[in-house]
């Protein structure tokens, strides 16, 4: 197994009334905040707006920042990952439609967040309750 590179990751958490809106790879019954990797050199908060315009199909605001989550895990190929997301408060300006055929996106009631699989786990902590700004690191 090789090391791992650390790889930013932005992602966005939309609300909708008492529901959050979380991806999942088409397959897997875990979930996580829709968003994707920062290119080199790309401001973070403008890799967002392009994920989720790339993912969602729709233009967005970002309207807050929440905090920071880093995170260390084996991919299913076996690979070590290390990654630290940047965690945004985001609107959309219409309704989000899957633009990728390898992601679905559902609408998480907030009730049920605390016992959903959504990773990082300690993202967790960033939507319920906690006004931010919001650090949790990794022991790696």
């Amino acid at each position: 197994m090789r090391a791992a590179t650390t790889e930013i990751i932005a992602r966005a958490l939309i609300r909708d009334d008492n529901r959050v809106l979380v991806a999942r790879k088409r397959g897997k019954r875990w979930a996580f905040l829709p968003g994707g990797h920062v290119d080199p050199g790309e401001p973070v908060e403008a890799a967002l707006v392009r994920e989720l315009a790339e993912e969602l199909g729709t233009t967005s605001r970002i309207v807050r920042f929440i905090g920071v989550v880093e995170h260390g895990y084996v991919d299913d190929d076996g690979n070590a990952r290390h990654e630290v997301n940047l965690i945004f408060g985001a609107e959309l300006d219409d309704i989000p439609v899957s633009q990728e055929e390898h992601l679905e996106f559902d609408w998480l009631p907030m009730d049920q967040i605390a016992t959903a699989d959504l990773r990082p786990s300690a993202m967790i902590g960033s939507i319920v309750g906690i006004e931010g700004p919001v650090w949790h690191g990794w022991s790696g």
